[in-house]
């Protein structure tokens, strides 16, 4: 049976976004899959692309990602066998570390994951304010969220009241080379987009701006 959900917004009309492309691993406490109630689920990446307007030189610097306190509300079957999983809370930082130091390790938290991936300077720091992970029954998938900013001198020095979105896709330890103890390798972008008016959209349309 599907599902059509469609819900009107005030959301901005954007300009031309930056981006920044990161891969690491996650793990959730429990295990993932399943995703139960109340797991937590964490990731630490490293940024391997980034748009010039950000200012960082990935060649002698690290910009090191930790997505943490994102509390699972327990998965819904959306059809063919498809799990959607949302998440309530949670922070992402992002850093510039010049020691270039990260370390997954195995078997996080470790002496190395995450604090590897947050002692360099505060450049941005979200409060997400949706998440949504989907699975599919080869145990890939993707997800997609959007953040508040609130902290770090991105906001400051790149773009003041922005949008911010989070999103990609995600491989399980049968398709990708994942250190012990992560459940999924992640793949995504993080990008941000200049807010400059607002205007109406349905659910879809909204969707639409994030692909």
């Amino acid at each position: 049976m599907a599902l059509l959900l469609v819900v009107a917004f005030a959301i901005p009309a954007f300009g031309q976004a930056s981006a920044i492309d990161y891969y690491g691993f996650a793990w959730e406490t429990g295990g993932f899959p399943p995703s139960d109630v109340g797991d937590v689920l964490v990731f630490t990446g490293v940024g391997n692309a980034a748009d010039p307007v950000f200012g960082v030189d990935l060649e002698t610097e690290e910009l090191t990602f930790y997505m943490y306190d994102l509390a699972s509300t327990g998965s819904m079957d959306i059809g063919g066998g498809t799990l959607m999983i949302n998440y309530t809370g949670g922070y992402l930082e992002i850093y510039r570390d010049a020691a270039m130091n990260a370390d997954w390790g195995i078997s996080p938290p470790n002496p190395t994951s995450p604090s590897t991936f947050v002692d360099g300077v505060l450049f941005f720091q979200g409060s997400f304010n949706a998440m949504t992970v989907f699975l599919n029954p080869a145990g890939d998938g993707s997800y997609e969220g959007s953040l508040d900013g609130i902290g770090g001198t991105m906001i400051d020095d790149v773009c003041t009241g922005c949008v911010y979105t989070w999103g990609g896709n995600f491989t399980p330890p049968s398709g990708a080379q994942i250190p012990d103890g992560y459940d999924i390798q992640i793949d995504g972008v993080f990008e941000i987009e200049e807010a400059v008016s607002t205007e109406d959209a349905s659910w879809g349309s909204v969707k639409a701006l994030f692909n």
